[in-house]
């Protein structure tokens, strides 16, 4: 070692080196911890995780002791609406889904340019503060704002993934030459690069085209990307595709829904395995919906699941059946929504809702933050989730109620 090396001493330390994503009953198993531990970081990698007194420090290494607490990999919010941040505080919360939505429509581009860029920065700078080395980005509600919210999340030392969302039943439509929709289409043939970290995703089943929702899981597949999408997130979504009534109806009728649209007749889960949507690779956000069954399904097809619960309550929405979706086996992660359905950015407080409301053990929230979230968002082979040597030396420091 040299004197570039940097020790960063803590009471405790989770590295989770060699820990895969996590399932069922391996969701539970215990974690291997460090007490008075120390992080050697050489050039912005890890070099080591071992106890204090094991330590071997070279001439000349900085030592820095952050003190009493429990440090773990930096985190992964696998969903958040980075572009809306400047709707924070501007939305209706508790009176139910359509309500919330009727509320945030109308707000939608009124901001000035220089008022979204504020905002999608202090948001990304949030992310990077609470301990956040990646998030799933939903991005294609503002024109340029995929290049806008890149660049934030670049400048603030975020890795970002960006599902461009489709919206809506009419054209232009998605083909294997142009995946991406309209708001997103000029900004990303102009940045080859740009194109590089996105991937085209839609929004929910009441509001894409069921054909539009298939050609972009299809391209995904081809290209080895994650489709992402919303599912089963209020009682309101499923009244729709079943009865083709109700509130989101009367939101949605003359505008987004096509004049002669029909409903489904099916649940959503239903809906989405009709349209092959789901299996590996696809990665379904909130299911607060989903029954016994459908859980099982879910699981057993291989889809991840995204849990966002303070935003489900906030909303009024209902919660995921969170303990059925653990010991039933499908691969679950975390994310934060966004600033128009929560009041922050910080995916660990999504662990500690859960942990407090549900008594959910910290060793699964943990991993549901960092193993489970890397891989529902692809980064198997980034070293994300785990403090591995010569993977980043990126770290969160875990809130109290996460340690043990």
């Amino acid at each position: 070692m040299s004197a570039s090396v940097l020790a960063i001493r803590a009471r405790t330390i989770v590295p989770l080196t060699g820990e895969r994503p996590a399932r069922g009953a391996r969701l539970f198993a215990a974690l291997k911890k460090i007490d008075n531990a120390v992080l050697l970081v050489r050039d912005g990698l890890v070099e080591d995780v071992l106890p204090w007194k094991n330590a071997r420090l070279p001439a000349g290494a900085r030592v820095r002791d952050v003190g009493p607490v429990c440090l773990a990999p930096a985190c992964v919010n696998a969903h958040a609406h980075i572009q809306l941040s400047y709707l924070a505080g501007r939305t209706l919360w508790g009176k139910g889904f359509t309500a919330w939505l009727a509320s945030m429509i109308p707000q939608l581009g009124a901001a000035t340019a220089a008022e979204v860029a504020a905002a999608a920065e202090s948001a990304c700078e949030s992310l990077a503060a609470t301990g956040a080395l990646y998030v799933g980005d939903v991005a294609g509600s503002l024109r340029g704002g995929v290049a806008l919210v890149d660049r934030a999340c670049r400048e603030a030392g975020v890795g970002v993934s960006h599902f461009c969302e489709w919206f809506g039943f009419g054209p232009p439509f998605i083909d294997g030459e142009r995946p991406w929709p309209p708001r997103c289409r000029d900004e990303l043939a102009a940045d080859p690069a740009l194109a590089g970290r996105c991937a085209p995703a839609g929004h929910a089943l009441y509001s894409t085209a069921p054909e539009v929702l298939r050609a972009a899981r299809d391209y995904c597949v081809r290209h080895n990307a994650v489709f992402s999408f919303h599912l089963a997130e209020s009682p309101e979504e499923t009244r729709l595709l079943t009865s083709g009534d109700g509130p989101l109806y009367d939101c949605y009728a003359g505008t987004v829904l096509p004049e002669g649209w029909r409903p489904p007749g099916m649940r959503p889960l239903a809906y989405a395995a009709g349209l092959g949507l789901l299996g590996p690779g696809a990665l379904a956000v909130h299911g607060a919906q989903l029954d016994a069954q459908e859980v099982e399904v879910l699981a057993a097809g291989g889809t991840a699941l995204c849990l966002c619960p303070r935003s489900n309550r906030n909303l009024g929405v209902g919660a995921p059946p969170v303990r059925a979706l653990m010991e039933n086996g499908g691969l679950l992660c975390l994310g934060t929504d966004g600033l128009t359905s929560n009041t922050d950015l910080d995916v660990r407080q999504e662990a500690v809702y859960l942990r407090e409301s549900l008594d959910v053990p910290p060793e699964a929230l943990v991993r549901l933050l960092t193993v489970n979230g890397a891989a529902a968002l692809g980064l198997g082979g980034s070293g994300a989730g785990r403090l591995t040597p010569g993977g980043p030396a990126t770290f969160c420091i875990l809130p109290e109620a996460l340690t043990y």
